[in-house]
Order: C-alpha cells, then sequence, then structure tokens
C-alpha cells in the first residue's frame, strides 16, 4: 500500500467546507499584528493573532501520520528538531463516512433550518492534529482544557463550530481540542493487532503533548482538564481510568455520554468484528496484516455494510483500560476524582421517530409487571412520544452519569451534576436536544442559532462555572449567576411543558427584586442535588433522581428473578 494518505469528502461537502471554517477563524484575524510565534524544545509554531489578544494555533501534529504499515499501530512520536511548523489552518478530519456532518443537517432540517449553512471538512488518514487557542500570555500558568469530540467514536471533528476556542481563551483558558482516529481505523479489534484501542491511544499521545508543551502557549501542565461531549466524554473518563493517564488530570468534564456506564465492548466481541473484517475482504483464512493493503474508501464501505448499527467502543486492554468503566462503577474501585457531569433534558428525542412505541423499549430492558408503574412515573399525562423521550433519556444517558457521579462521590472526589433543560426559540420539535450544551459551555453560538437575551445570560454563567472549575476543581458560588440588566430573571411555564405543546408564559419576565441572585452549585450527595438549566439556572433536586433510582431498583429486582 502506498504511504500517502488519502484525502476524500463526503457527505455533500466539498473542500469548500474546510475553507468556510478556515473563514470562520480569520474573520476574527487582527492584519495589523504579526503571526504570533511559540517555540517549544522541538518546534516553532506559526499560528493566527485574533481580535482581543486571543491566538490561535491550528493543525499542530502530535504524532506521525498513521498511514501504510503506521495503520492500525500506535501513535508515533515526532521526535527531534521539527523547525517552523505552520499552524495556521485545519488539518483534515479523521476518516469517516460523513455521520459527524449527517448529524447536524439532520438537526437542523428538524427545526427549519437550511443543512447547506453547514459544510464539512476534507478527511484522511492523516489526521493526528490538535488546535490551541491562547491569550498568548505566559506571565502565570494558565488551566487547560482538552477537548474531545463526539459522534459514537465514528464521526465528527475537532475544529467543529461548536468546539471553538476563542471565547474561552478571552477568558483566560487554553482551549486544546484534539482529533483521533475513528470507526474502523481507531476502534477495530483483532487478536492479531499489536495494540487494541488505537483511538484510545491517539488521545492518550495528544495529552503527552500537551503535557510537555503546553507550558509554551501559556497553560500550566497541572491544571489540566479532559472534557468531551457523547462519544468523546466516555473517552475523556476512560483516560482518567487509563494507567498512562490515571492521577495526572486535574479534573474530567462529562457532558451527555449515551451508555455512559456499559460503553466498553468485551474482547470476545470486538475480536468477532475484527475477524469479520478480515474476512470480508481476504476469505476465512486472511491475515489482519492483509487489511493495510486495502484502500481507505473501501474500509469505510465496508465499516458502513458491517457495523452500520455498531457503536464503536474500547474493548478491555491492560495498557488503556484494564477495568471496565461499569465494573469500575459498580465495583467501587473509581479513582478519586473532581468531576462535572451531566445530560441534557432530551437527548433522545431528535432520533426517535413518529411512530416509536414505548413498549417495544421497555420490552427490552423491563420486566412487563412493571411497565405501568414505569408510565406513571414517566408522566402518565405525556404523549407516548414524550414519554419514550424521557425514558430512553433517562436509561442511556441520566441515570448512568448519575451512577458515575455517586461512584465519584462513594471514592472521595467531587461531583458536580448538572441537567440542561434549556430550550431555544423555535425548537420544540427537538427539545434540549443532544449536544444542545456545547454552543453554552464554549460561547460559540451560530449564527443559524436564535439566540436571545437569556440565552446569552445562561451562557456567561455557565462559563463562569467551567472556569471556576477548570481553575480549582469547585464551580463555587457565582454572583454572575443569570441576571437581565443587573436585575434577576423569572421564567414561568416552560420547564413543565411537554414537548409539541404550545406555550403560554415562556417569555422571560423580570423580577421585582433587585436583590442580586447567587446560586451555588452542590457537589452531589445523597440528598441528589444539580444544578438545573433552563430558563433560570437553579440548585434544586435532580429532575430525574427519583425516575432513576426507580429504573435501577427495578431492573435490579428483575434481575433477582
Amino acid at each position: 500500500m502506498s504511504d500517502q494518505p488519502v484525502a476524500i469528502v463526503m457527505g455533500g461537502a466539498s473542500g469548500i467546507g474546510l475553507a468556510l471554517l478556515l473563514t470562520i477563524v480569520l474573520a476574527g484575524c487582527d492584519p495589523a499584528n504579526k503571526s504570533p510565534v511559540v517555540e517549544t524544545a522541538n518546534a516553532q509554531y506559526s499560528g493566527l493573532e485574533l481580535t482581543g489578544g486571543v491566538q490561535a494555533f491550528l493543525g499542530i501534529p502530535f504524532a506521525k501520520p498513521p498511514i501504510g504499515d503506521l495503520r492500525w499501530e500506535r501513535p508515533m512520536p515526532l521526535h527531534g528538531p521539527q523547525g517552523q511548523v505552520d499552524a495556521t489552518s485545519f488539518k483534515p478530519a479523521c476518516m469517516q463516512t460523513g455521520s459527524g456532518l449527517a448529524w447536524y443537517h439532520g438537526m437542523m432540517s428538524r427545526v427549519g433550518v437550511d443543512p447547506s449553512l453547514m459544510k464539512g471538512p476534507r478527511y484522511s488518514e492523516d489526521c493526528l492534529y490538535l488546535n490551541v487557542w491562547t491569550k498568548g500570555d505566559v506571565s502565570s500558568p494558565k488551566p487547560v482544557l482538552v477537548f474531545i469530540h463526539g459522534g459514537s467514536n465514528k464521526g465528527g471533528w475537532s475544529y467543529e463550530p461548536n468546539y471553538r476556542g476563542e471565547a474561552l481563551a478571552a477568558r483566560g483558558i487554553i482551549v486544546v481540542t484534539v482529533a483521533y482516529r475513528l470507526g474502523v481505523f481507531g476502534w477495530l479489534s483483532h487478536p492479531d493487532m499489536n495494540i487494541q484501542n488505537a483511538g484510545l491511544h491517539d488521545l492518550i499521545a495528544a495529552l503527552d503533548w500537551v503535557g510537555e508543551n503546553i507550558a509554551a502557549f501559556g497553560g500550566d501542565p497541572s491544571r489540566i482538564v479532559v472534557s468531551g461531549e457523547s462519544a468523546g466524554a466516555d473517552n475523556a473518563l476512560h483516560l482518567a481510568l487509563s494507567p498512562p493517564i490515571s492521577g495526572k488530570l486535574a479534573g474530567v468534564i462529562h457532558q451527555s455520554a449515551g451508555w455512559s456506564a456499559t460503553s466498553t465492548l468485551s474482547r470476545d466481541t470486538g475480536f468477532t468484528l475484527g475477524r469479520a473484517l478480515v474476512a470480508h475482504h481476504l476469505g476465512p483464512d486472511g491475515q489482519f496484516e492483509g487489511l493495510k493493503n486495502i484502500a481507505a474508501e473501501d474500509l469505510l464501505e465496508s465499516q458502513t455494510e458491517l457495523f452500520s448499527e455498531h457503536y464503536f467502543s474500547p474493548i478491555p486492554d491492560a495498557e488503556t483500560l484494564p477495568i471496565p468503566l461499569e465494573d469500575v462503577v459498580e465495583g467501587g474501585t473509581f479513582p478519586k476524582l473532581d468531576l462535572i457531569i451531566g445530560s441534557n433534558r432530551n437527548e433522545s428525542l431528535m432520533y426517535l421517530p413518529e411512530s416509536a412505541r414505548l413498549e417495544d423499549y421497555l420490552e427490552g430492558f423491563f420486566p412487563v409487571e412493571s411497565w405501568e408503574d414505569i408510565k406513571q412515573m414517566l408522566g402518565a399525562d405525556l404523549s407516548e412520544l414524550a414519554q419514550m423521550d424521557r425514558l430512553r433519556s433517562a436509561v442511556q444517558y441520566t441515570c448512568p452519569s448519575l451512577a458515575v457521579a455517586s461512584a465519584a462521590h462513594d471514592a472521595g472526589g467531587s461531583a458536580y451534576v448538572y441537567r440542561f433543560d434549556r430550550m431555544r426559540e423555535g425548537f420544540d420539535a427537538i427539545g434540549a436536544y443532544h449536544g444542545a450544551e456545547l454552543p453554552y459551555v464554549f460561547d460559540t453560538h451560530d449564527a443559524w442559532l436564535p439566540t436571545n437575551d437569556v440565552d446569552l445570560e445562561i451562557t456567561e454563567a455557565l462559563v463562569d462555572y467551567w472556569i471556576a472549575f477548570m481553575t480549582s476543581g469547585r464551580p463555587g458560588e457565582l454572583a454572575s449567576s443569570i441576571k437581565r440588566n443587573g436585575t434577576p430573571i423569572a421564567v414561568k411555564g416552560e420547564a413543565d411543558r411537554e414537548i409539541g405543546e404550545g406555550v403560554e408564559g415562556s417569555e422571560a419576565s423580570v423580577a421585582e427584586s433587585e436583590a442580586p441572585v447567587s446560586v451555588f452549585w452542590p457537589a452531589w450527595s445523597p440528598s441528589q442535588q444539580s444544578l438545573v438549566v433552563s430558563n433560570e439556572v437553579t440548585a434544586a433536586t435532580h429532575p430525574d433522581a427519583e425516575l432513576c433510582d426507580f429504573l435501577s431498583a427495578t431492573q435490579a429486582a428483575s434481575a433477582r428473578h
């Protein structure tokens, strides 16, 4: 196989997609300033000067390209002098079928936005790059946020519009977004592989690069917080459990991971899938090494044909993940770790067809004699679709995240749980959807997202909490919580309504009191207190704590019979 990387464009996008994203970055450039240069032990990185003193260093390589004989191998460090490195443009995203772009297009279509407004990047096997946003001030070390994108470990890219780091960098945080191999290139398992969990190895290599070099960008290597959303959130937790990284992180931020506590494949299952790919391309007597000679496009086609319903996950592996996450959570061996963890109210709604039947889902998880009780817990007055959304969101997202929070608490760490319920104007069809919180915590509201004063105020509050956590491990009490013109905001009606219903009283109204609002975010404990983000930010018992306790008890009782 040629060692030249393959670069392709999927999903109807073109090279315009990458150019569009670069244009967005360049639009904030200050042409009066020279390109900033950061010098490390082995390289001089030339970046972009953005407005407000923020600097961006884009497309920094952290390992050799995993192409040719290095496909499915350990990411190889870049040793020796690299000289001057142009870090002024994003690099291609890792090979994928276009599912990440399809996610954006599906969400946009559901809310009446033209999907063509969102273009995708180029894709290539040569993709192990990261991006850094910084104020460029090295006088005092700054906290570092390393963000891992989601996409079911088979889609997405490190510079999606939701993850741009300018706003947080302007507030004194060093933001790093990283790429990792996806789909069969990063999460295929086979007994003849030299390593397992190549995608996790990539993330470990990226963190090694950050630890060694981030001080030159103004970052504090002792204050590295790893964050992720969806599959990226589980990858962040897996890193905290991984022997090369365990004990080295200042904290983890875990946003909306699906199947949070059941996200590891057994070795046998993983190897079965790997053998299936070998047999598909090379026949029953084929050898794994022969897959390195198969074109990347052909492997992507096989991924779609063989594994379209498969969620790519790591397998237990002595080097990267000795104990599966679910066993760590249930077995009382969770590490002492500071953690922000949470989920959104309507995680599942955008994925449910109108024809979804609640009992079809109940049948897969709960004994039939419990169904009526579960329906009552879900809300007997809700439509079947709304009940389905609440149950599936609880089972796949919320309840596992609360189990992780409890494990962190029991281990002596501090877990701060949030529930994101805020629904943008006109988003009734998908509610507080999977990924809805991202533009708020990164302050990256796209032009096509309807954003009003309440959204901006929520953004200010959440960014404050996130920065406090990255700085000290404690979100603490913030005097700058939800206010409009110095006056607290009170919103009535929307928090309790069903998705799809008309809303009365959904407009924000200004409370009479002029006193500043101060919302303390308590650590998770048996009292099950959380930060609830709707049209206002409050500290309250988690809205689904009782439901999760009931579902857990129901499943446990069923297992005993």
